[in-house]
């Protein structure tokens, strides 16, 4: 047992920093090389069901609880993935300290709950240490009462970051809300019923989700949080898909009404429907509307890292392609998305 849990009441120690760190979480992400070899790989990836004891009633030498909590017995070092603790304790606790939460009177909560809903999705990535530290969040550009910097603050205690990150965090919020203040308080009229096909990609850890869908940019029946939760559900993704589609579509939407703002967007759009409906079963003998249904991969470190350096090497070949033609090219595809391939068959039959 951790020696600190003997002399440390409880809820007054933590070690949620540390297993944010040890356990499988896509908030911080390793940067250490791997270096096993693929053999030792595989064989770390095989299950030995001869060595599974199947006698539940027996007895386990070590200290073991019934109820999931703790199992100690085993390799030191390892891990139950069920409940993510480790079997020999080796969690690093520290003292907890009491996060300064702002407090309202009642009269304050009843008129910010009477203001719209603003929500601007904002991206953070940190570098630490030999992890990259990568966070998604919804800010309510009517939220008055935490500042960036209060945030970051909160943010740093609680997942163990350094002080110096705070000014980083915070302004990395402040220059995405600046950058869609603007659009994301405008609604676009309804009787313009402009519709957009949206590439969506969504990498979480190994796994990678994309999806090809028509969304109504003047609807309100369907809100990106409904669109993520479903998705997750029918896919049967883990929890951390659901915010990460909703921050995604939020994303694509806005940089969608900002090219309809501007003039960029087709007034229509080729959706593939049968008999030129508005939408329903698509027309494709061919694939049979293969490119239109959502994929989730399981990819290999070296497949991550080549997808990122092809994204950047994308990005960075629009921005040349927006420059020279003086228009605004978005990144609405993700890793290396149906979008970025037909932006640049456009450019290429165009020159």
């Amino acid at each position: 047992m951790d020696p600190s849990r003997l002399y440390t009441a409880q809820a007054m120690s933590t070690s949620f920093a540390s297993r944010l760190r040890n356990d499988n979480t896509t908030l911080f992400i390793s940067t250490t090389p791997v270096t096993r070899t693929a053999k030792r790989a595989a064989a770390a990836h095989t299950i030995s069901y001869a060595e599974v004891d199947e006698d539940f009633d027996e007895d386990v030498d070590g200290d073991t609880e019934l109820n999931g909590l703790r199992f100690n017995s085993g390799t030191n070092g390892s891990v139950n993935r069920y409940n993510g603790v480790r079997r020999n304790g080796s969690y690093e606790r520290k003292m907890a300290t009491k996060t300064r939460h702002v407090v309202l009177d009642e009269t304050q909560s009843q008129a910010i709950a009477d203001y719209q809903e603003v929500l601007i999705p904002i991206r953070i990535n940190l570098e630490y240490e030999t992890y990259r530290v990568t966070d998604f969040l919804m800010w309510n550009l009517s939220e008055d009462t935490v500042t960036p910097e209060h945030f970051a603050e909160v943010t740093c205690t609680d997942i163990g970051l350094p002080n110096s990150y705070i000014a980083q965090i915070a302004n990395a919020i402040k220059t995405q809300v600046a950058e869609y203040t603007e659009i994301a308080g405008y609604t676009l009229p309804a009787e313009s019923d402009l519709h957009a096909i949206i590439n969506l990609s969504v990498n979480l850890d190994k796994h990678l989700y994309e999806d090809k869908f028509e969304w109504d940019l003047t609807g309100t029946d369907m809100t990106p949080e409904m669109f993520a939760k479903t998705v997750t559900a029918d896919l049967g993704l883990v929890g951390e898909f659901y915010p990460a589609i909703a921050h995604a579509l939020h994303e694509s939407i806005l940089k969608m009404k900002k090219e309809a703002l501007e003039g960029h967007l087709p007034q229509e759009v080729d959706n593939q429907a049968a008999f030129g409906a508005e939408a329903g079963w698509r027309v494709d003998q061919e694939n049979l509307g293969e490119e239109w249904a959502p994929t989730v991969e399981v990819l290999s470190q070296e497949e991550i890292e080549k997808r990122e350096i092809e994204r950047e090497r994308n990005i960075r070949r629009l921005k040349r392609e927006s420059a020279r033609l003086g228009e605004t090219i978005t990144d609405i595809g993700g890793f290396s998305g149906n979008s970025y391939r037909k932006v640049f068959s456009e450019m290429e039959n165009s020159s």
